[in-house]
């Protein structure tokens, strides 16, 4: 696929993307209340996919995309008056629209059941149009109505003269398709093929530009349109746009040479591949910065080292800045999962308010797109399973409609997003019966609140009592915690009978580079993400007296369970007697580890462990240290989770 086409499909995304959150926006609301902005947004959503398509001869997603424009011109015009029939309709539009782009861009044809699937359209955007049935998709200008409206003399008109440069040969772009493009939301007249410059056959040179070409345009769309049809040739052409109109030559009277580069508010497309080399190049760069510091710091040179410490700092600059690049909201992810919530809850005859906070939190592109599935499986299960029939609600004194809230926020270098809905709640028993039955746990086990709750992500355990198509196979919640568990996260749950249930999700900001803490057990050294520590101690003989066997001590009033990391992770103890307590605490869950040496910060490049490490789950990758040592990166939820219950009476002997 070429830069041009493929820059035309993100365009394409972002626009439908928009029109679906629009229509979404709109079923939230009643119709009476849907303001002229929302239909200006499906208006310009059908606008620019039939400008941009034209550009690019997809002549049949022209067609599709200008009857419905003419429907929402319609609209926007107070015409006809929408109703909740168009929103639907405009829905399958929305849908259809991605696959007919599809089509085009891979160059192929519909076939049979998409081609009257298409036509069914078409039918119903002309019945609302008042138009007859049988509406055949036209391929070129549409119907007197349009032509009517060109033929205004009140309408701008203008002089266009397009000179390709050299560089256009090469830009797998046809002007053909432009020309056809503006002949569809104006009218050319006039148009002539200016020849001045060519040479001799003898001085002829095969790839160079000699001609260009003059039209007179009338247009009533705004001049911004006019010129963004140029737009994927925009460094490939010289352009001269000249408003000709008498009327409004006062807006616009003196002759602008029109260079497509001023055009305003466009982003800079980067290919991910590219962002992804560049932060695997930065990666590499700080694994050496850390050998030259070390060498650096040994030869004891002031300045040296403080060039180095200089080099450190600039380098962690462009580390933050690069990763900054491949952060995006998760607003358009979340936004995404509100139709999927929407006809969940229309399939279960359920009524749904779907709230969703914290668009504006950024996030890892990559960790965003992970997420999306886990996502989509809790939320149905919220549905599902969480909220109440109607009846039931209105019987136990709930509003009928159901609440669900998918909220996300930052915290302590982490991204938290949690889905809390006000439904039925988890009833504790009938899951730790269920896991009884299917052997995840035994009868005997003394399971907390929060384990039983958390027995909802193990393979196989279902409470549906009635399997559908939208969950109640056993299936689902098992992959959520795998997956995210994969992208280095933890999920856990929290519920109510009869109040509701919150999941709660912990995201690393991203994969590639992490703020580590340094520190060493025996002779093993490890890496602890650093917004996950609280805080360090000393672990005083005082402390130790206290312990006794236990693993667990009383931190001002609070108790604070304990992994020795010399016997959890056996590893080969040295004489060093020193031992500290690095107090990490994730979800507010705390846990203190016993540790021989601190090391302090330390850029950390996440590295794959490969296969062998597979099954260690605390190790969540490695790091490659100055030295050329290993240091292995601990997966802190894993840790705090397999921390055993205190039980009470030991809790309470401590503190005595």
């Amino acid at each position: 696929m070429t830069e041009d086409l493929q820059l035309f499909c993100e365009d394409m995304n972002e626009q439908l993307t928009s029109m679906e959150n629009t229509l979404l926006d709109i079923f939230d609301i009643p119709i009476d209340e849907v303001d002229s902005e929302m239909i200006n947004n499906l208006f310009r959503a059908m606008h620019t996919m039939k400008g941009n398509s034209s550009m690019f001869g997809f002549d049949i997603v022209v067609s599709f995309a200008h009857v419905a424009e003419n429907l929402l011109n319609e609209i926007r015009n107070g015409s006809i008056k929408l109703t909740s029939e168009m929103l639907d309709l405009f829905l399958l539009v929305n849908d259809h629209s991605r696959t007919l782009i599809e089509l085009a861009v891979n160059n192929e044809p519909m076939d049979d059941e998409q081609l009257e699937y298409h036509n069914d359209l078409l039918n119903q955007l002309s019945v609302f149009l008042g138009e007859e049935e049988n509406y055949q998709p036209l391929l070129s200008k549409m119907n007197k109505d349009e032509t009517q409206i060109i033929t205004n003399a009140d309408i701008p008109e203008y002089n266009i003269i397009i000179k390709p440069k050299d560089s256009f040969f090469a830009s797998d772009m046809d002007i053909i398709a432009i020309i056809k493009y503006l002949d569809v939301i104006g009218d050319i007249s006039d148009l002539k093929i200016v020849d001045d410059e060519i040479v001799t056959l003898q001085e002829l040179k095969p790839l160079q530009s000699y001609i260009s070409i003059s039209l007179i345009y009338k247009c009533e769309e705004p001049l911004d349109d006019i010129t963004g049809a140029f737009e994927f040739i925009q460094d490939d052409i010289e352009l001269s746009i000249l408003q000709i109109n008498e009327k409004i030559k006062e807006e616009n009277r003196t002759a602008k040479k029109s260079d497509i580069t001023k055009l305003n508010n466009f982003s800079l497309r980067v290919d991910s591949s590219k962002v992804d080399k560049l932060i695997n190049l930065i990666s590499e760069m700080v694994i050496t910065n850390s050998k030259i510091t070390q060498i650096v710091n040994k030869d004891d040179n002031t300045e040296l080292i403080s060039a180095t410490d200089t080099m450190t700092m600039l380098l962690e600059e462009i580390r933050t800045d690069v990763m900054d690049i491949r952060m995006v909201q998760v607003g358009s992810s979340f936004n995404k999962l509100r139709r999927i919530v929407n006809e969940t809850a229309k399939k279960l005859g359920k009524d749904i308010e779907f709230i969703i906070k914290g668009e504006e939190t950024e996030l890892d592109k990559t960790v965003v797109e992970k997420i999306s599935d886990p996502l989509v499986h809790m939320l149905r299960n919220s549905i599902d399973h969480g909220i109440e029939p109607v009846n039931i609600r209105v019987e136990n004194g709930k509003h009928r409609c159901g609440k669900i809230e998918l909220r996300a926020y930052p915290d302590a270098g982490a991204i938290i997003i949690e889905i809390e809905d006000d439904g039925a709640g988890i009833n504790k028993d009938v899951i730790l019966q269920k896991a009884i039955q299917n052997g995840l746990v035994s009868s005997s086990e003394s399971l907390s609140e929060k384990e039983i709750y958390n027995l909802i992500f193990e393979a196989g355990l279902s409470t549906a009592t009635e399997v559908s198509d939208v969950s109640g196979r056993g299936v689902g919640m098992d992959v959520v915690r795998r997956n995210i568990e994969e992208l280095n996260g933890s999920v856990d749950v929290d519920s109510k009978l009869g109040q509701g249930s919150k999941i709660t999700i912990r995201l690393p900001l991203t994969l590639a580079i992490i703020d580590g803490f340094l520190v060493q057990s025996g002779q093993t050294k490890y890496i602890i993400p650093l917004e996950m520590i609280q805080e360090c101690i000393k672990l005083t003989p005082a402390y130790r007296l206290k312990m006794s066997d236990n693993l667990f001590i009383n931190l001002r009033s609070e108790i604070l369970p304990l992994i020795d990391t010399n016997e959890y992770f056996e590893t080969k103890k040295t004489n060093n007697q020193k031992e500290y307590i690095v107090i990490i605490n994730v979800l507010n869950k705390k846990v203190g580890l016993i540790v021989n040496e601190l090391h302090g910060e330390f850029q950390t490049v996440i590295k794959p462990l490969g296969e062998v490490f597979e099954n260690i789950t605390w190790i969540s990758g490695g790091t490659i240290l100055g030295d050329g040592e290993v240091a292995l990166i601990l997966d802190v939820p894993i840790l705090i989770n397999s921390v055993n219950v205190i039980q009470s009476d030991e809790i309470n002997k401590l503190k005595g």
